[in-house]
């Protein structure tokens, strides 16, 4: 609206009524107070809230990127502000200190080594993941010219992991399935020389999550050595491996942001399910990603805490925790953010 407009308008109406000068500046500085007190109001209705959200270069923080692409923090005056971090540990502990608000996303075990410590500092609104036995996002690779065959030919022989406890924990109860893993040789290998590691004859094998195999079957070097390792830990009703969280001093001071937050990324995880494949022409922006990488890696399901199934996942940690992952028994179940 023209203030100026506004206030010609006041002061024909007084001069049609006769009004006298002092009427005229008073009806004039009632006019200005109240479009004064109307821009303020405005000013507060739609001002923007900060946001400091988090992520990983990794194709499970899809919903970050389309929600950043398709305007969904602006059309809800949020002004965020995303910084990428390097490893799930490094992005729990910023969670945990409160240098970011969101954590948007990382590996799941990385939020329960956090409640082991420091309990009651986080909660989880989105889990990634995989409702059934089915799992291809994981893998178990070996050298292209390996003769080893199968998980029961490692002992003795060097398999490489991420680095961190539940990572090593992970392919020890993947190969106890099928040997006693005691004799085999596991090294921490940090993704970015994991493949150049199998190819130089560092380790024998590798176990890690996509697209570590993609990448090494796609240069000549490496072939699964077993399809979908994840499925033989017998989970049939699958299990969240990743979460996007809040700080429980974000939740304190602003419930209805985060309330505001979540119901973002359930619609960026509605686009990313109505067009994958325009969702995945943004990994290659994001994440740093071949295109032909980006458009075939295998996505799992982003899963609404509401209807995550919790006891699934629970038996997860209580599957790592039985190999000695973690010292402490945690409830996961308790630890998301429902509304």
């Amino acid at each position: 609206m023209d203030i100026q407009l506004v206030i010609m308008g006041v002061l024909r109406k007084g001069a049609r009524h006769g009004d006298d000068l002092k009427q005229t500046l008073e009806r004039y500085l009632v006019v200005v107070l109240l479009m004064i007190l109307l821009l303020m109001t405005a000013g507060t209705a739609f001002s923007e809230e900060k946001v400091k959200i988090g992520y990983l270069r990794i194709v499970m923080s899809l919903p970050t990127f389309v929600a950043a692409e398709k305007g969904l923090f602006e059309h809800e005056h949020i002004k965020v502000e995303l910084t990428p971090f390097e490893s799930g540990t490094l992005i729990i502990s910023a969670l945990m200190a409160g240098r970011i608000d969101a954590n948007c996303c990382s590996a799941i075990t990385g939020y329960w080594f956090a409640e082991q410590s420091l309990p009651d500092q986080f909660k989880i609104f989105l889990a990634y993941g995989t409702p059934s036995l089915k799992n291809p996002s994981f893998v178990a690779v070996v050298k292209k010219d390996s003769p080893l065959k199968d998980l029961r030919e490692l002992k003795g022989k060097r398999v490489g992991t991420y680095p961190g406890a539940s990572s090593v924990e992970l392919a020890r109860a993947i190969i106890r399935t099928q040997m006693d893993p005691e004799g085999v040789i596991f090294q921490e290998v940090p993704p970015t020389i994991l493949i150049s590691a199998l190819a130089a004859g560092q380790i024998d094998a590798f176990f890690a999550p996509e697209p570590m195999g993609m990448i090494a079957i796609s240069q000549g070097i490496g072939r699964h050595l077993v399809a979908e390792p994840l499925g033989l830990l017998g989970l049939e009703k699958g299990f969240a491996g990743a979460g996007f969280g809040f700080s429980a001093q974000f939740l304190k001071q602003n419930p209805m942001l985060a309330k505001k937050l979540k119901s973002i990324y359930y619609n960026a995880v509605d686009l990313v399910e109505k067009d994958e494949k325009a969702a995945r022409s943004l990994l290659p922006k994001y994440t740093g990603l071949s295109e032909a990488i980006a458009m075939n890696i295998p996505i799992q399901k982003w899963m609404r805490v509401e209807t995550l199934d919790k006891e699934a996942t629970q038996r997860y940690f209580d599957l790592l925790h039985k190999e000695g992952a973690y010292k402490k028994k945690v409830d996961t179940t308790k630890l998301y953010y429902e509304n």
